[in-house]
């Protein structure tokens, strides 16, 4: 599992051992910095998970690290907390509940929830996405892709079955990859609208 490490204020991640094994030869990073993964009550020193064996140095290795605004706090009931910001590609083992600020990408063989009042400009690539918040980047779903009726989505979407509710703002083409349909139904639409609630029958 990658670990995130925190110098001076900023957050570098995710990296896997023998990576940080590789930026502490360069002196990028120091034994005494501490680094955290997911499942730990709290940060600890990098010293604690060297591996045994020498690595070579790799000159300004840690330019290639993406920061993240603030250090990533434990997972609380499947959330990802709203206090910090990722820029790059956040990849989930499970269903999570995304409430950050992401740039980049998203990626989960399961689903992603993008909570009410969280921006994101990234791609999301998943089995499920469900949309309360605001997206902008295209949505890969090998199941569905549900726009809630506080979701804006500015971006294509493709999906075996895509749900939209009244008042989802969506501003993009929808492709119905669904093998159990025929294919002369299944083109690409375009569409540009703010759902309504029909009124009363008359």
């Amino acid at each position: 599992m990658p670990f995130f490490i925190t110098k001076n204020g900023q957050t570098y991640g995710p990296h896997e051992a023998d990576e940080i094994a590789v930026f502490l030869a360069a002196g990028d990073f120091l034994p005494e910095d501490f680094c955290w993964q997911e499942g730990w009550p709290e940060w600890r020193p990098i010293s604690s998970i060297l591996p045994d064996k020498p690595v070579r140095s790799a000159p300004n290795a840690i330019a290639a690290a993406p920061p993240v605004a603030t250090p990533p706090p434990p997972l609380q009931n499947g959330h990802i907390p709203n206090d910090i910001e990722i820029i790059g590609t956040l990849k989930l083992p499970d269903e999570r509940t995304v409430t950050c600020r992401v740039e980049g990408e998203i990626q989960s063989p399961s689903t992603v929830i993008i909570a009410k009042d969280t921006q994101v400009k990234a791609h999301i690539r998943a089995e499920s996405v469900i949309i309360f918040g605001r997206v902008e980047g295209e949505v890969h779903a090998t199941d569905r892709a549900v726009l809630k009726s506080t979701c804006t989505l500015l971006g294509d979407i493709h999906a075996a079955r895509v749900l939209v509710e009244d008042g989802a703002t969506f501003n993009g083409k929808s492709h119905v990859n669904s093998k159990s349909a025929p294919k002369a139904k299944s083109p690409a639409t375009t569409a540009s609208r703010k759902a309504t609630r029909p009124g009363p029958a008359t």
